[in-house]
């Protein structure tokens, strides 16, 4: 979900120094830089692992599993590692095309006839390799909110994120893309024969020797050691953190789903370490291992490749995605040059995993100087004292003493979002509800006057801010419909046009 905004923040964070490299961090004092960087992120939990020519040499946990509980993270804690999935997903591709089952550069609809776009002309030239790397046209996070909380099939979400238009030119822009690595989770089921999640367990997982892995919240009922998601209620910052229940979130699969250890994904990452390799036999082909790896959108000096960011630090190329889920921020990085990597996962809400990341990779690229828990922190005032503008700013602009034009039943009825689907505001003790039919767990709530006709609408999703819902009417002063302003980096609630059927 909020991978763009973490890839951008780790990127302008990344230090060049001049200085020769040193061989690795003191990890006494990496330990000490660590847990400091904890307490001043307000981290809740965070585990930390460094790989070095194919070995996990050091790792650690910090914090908690739960907040309000007292199991500590340990390396094995498993997490839920988000768009660090997308990479899973590349592989499970590779793998196919390794076997001749696909072919990264023959067309999508050539094994999934029922794939579309809303321009024909990219729904025939849309090739396997352009699902894996952010130049569809679809604008960032676009179609998010199909899966967030949904009861859709992965079917139905791409079948209705073929109709959502788009607005940059194919190939040529970076858009952020969920939607099209769930559409490859579905051609990775249809030229297999298994399903995504068994793909990746039997495939990857299991070969790999990555036994505490999974891809089913709900096998981590029967699991110890598992750290929780923290989020602040509607992200106010005011708020203490406060564990929350995982979202299962299946349609999504594809895109995250992968929940993991330190200790697991450094058997991973050491592959991708060793360019495709496992104990010197391949488990990618050099051509899967290649494509996978090679930048396919220039952004500046850095790139898209599938499934991963390339990025070049100190002269060395770098390999990396971050991860972010409601209660989750994650990240790692891998060199294959230097056959490194480095793992940070944490539970949280917070950006302490950039730092600590940036920090291991000085130690072995730069010269140990940097210090980015110094240099981040400062932003992330300045970000916070934005935030804290524009909240106060929405409160301020509120007009005192207003009435709706419309009474709260005349707004009850079913409203309907050509792309989304169903909504539907009803009276509950005499006061007006909305629901978003396909993902009321997260979207339902009472609607309470703001000024003139907005509503304020506190859903239940502990994640996200309330919404600003304003009604539309005809000539005769009727309901037609409604619009939603809910701040969020992640979904694109303003696209939203629900109409009264």
């Amino acid at each position: 979900m909020s991978n763009l905004r973490h890839a951008i923040l780790l990127a302008s964070a990344l230090p060049f120094f001049a200085a020769s490299a040193q061989k690795g961090p003191d990890f006494k004092k990496l330990d000490a830089y660590i847990a400091d960087a904890v307490r001043k992120f307000d981290q809740p939990g965070l585990a930390v692992g460094v790989v070095k020519d194919g070995k996990l040499v050091w790792s650690k946990g910090y914090g908690k599993l739960d907040l309000a509980k007292p199991d500590p993270v340990t390396a094995n804690s498993v997490f839920y590692c988000a768009s660090i999935s997308k990479a899973f997903t590349a592989c499970a591709v590779g793998l196919l095309v390794d076997e001749g089952k696909l072919d990264w550069n023959t067309p999508v609809r050539h094994y999934m006839p029922e794939f579309a776009t809303p321009l024909p002309y990219v729904t025939e030239q849309f090739m396997v390799k352009d699902l894996l790397c952010h130049r569809s046209g679809w604008i960032t996070f676009d179609g998010d909110l199909l899966w967030y909380g949904t009861n859709y099939s992965q079917q139905e979400i791409l079948a209705r994120h073929a109709h959502e238009p788009m607005t940059l030119p194919f190939r040529d822009e970076f858009g952020y893309s969920n939607l099209m690595f769930i559409a490859a989770a579905q051609l990775i089921e249809e030229v297999s024969g298994m399903s995504w999640d068994r793909f990746i367990t039997t495939r990857i997982f299991q070969p790999l020797g990555m036994d505490r892995s999974r891809v089913e919240t709900a096998d981590l009922a029967g699991m110890t050691d598992v750290a929780m998601p923290h989020v602040r209620k509607g992200q106010d910052k005011s708020v203490p953190q406060k564990s929350m229940p995982y979202q299962a979130l299946q349609g999504a699969d594809g895109a995250c789903g992968v929940l993991s250890t330190v200790t697991d994904l450094a058997k991973w990452d050491a592959m991708w370490a060793d360019e495709g390799k496992v104990n010197g036999k391949a488990f990618l082909s050099p051509d899967s291992y290649g494509m996978i790896t090679t930048t396919h959108l220039a952004m500046g000096d850095e790139g898209a490749g599938l499934g991963w960011f390339i990025e070049h630090n100190n002269g060395a190329k770098v390999i990396t995605h971050s991860g972010g889920m409601p209660g989750f921020i994650l990240n790692h990085a891998v060199v294959p040059e230097k056959d490194l990597a480095v793992i940070c996962l944490g539970n949280g809400e917070s950006y302490s995993v950039f730092a600590i990341t940036n920090k291991i990779m000085d130690s072995y690229l730069g010269d140990g100087s940097a210090d980015p828990v110094a240099d981040i922190l400062p932003r992330l005032v300045r970000r916070d004292e934005r935030e804290a503008k524009r909240v106060a700013d929405r409160v301020n602009a509120r007009v005192s003493g207003t009435s709706p034009t419309a009474d709260a039943a005349k707004l009850q009825g079913t409203y309907m979002d050509d792309i989304y689907g169903e909504a539907t505001i009803t009276d509950m003790n005499g006061k007006p509800v909305l629901a978003f039919t396909p993902a009321k767990e997260l979207f339902t709530g009472e609607l309470v006057h703001w000024h003139y006709d907005t509503w304020k609408w506190e859903h239940a999703d502990p994640f996200l801010e309330p919404g600003y819902i304003t009604f539309s009417f005809d000539a005769d002063h009727q309901v037609t419909g409604f619009k939603i302003d809910l701040h969020s980096p992640d979904f694109h609630f303003y696209k939203l046009d629900f109409k009264k059927q």
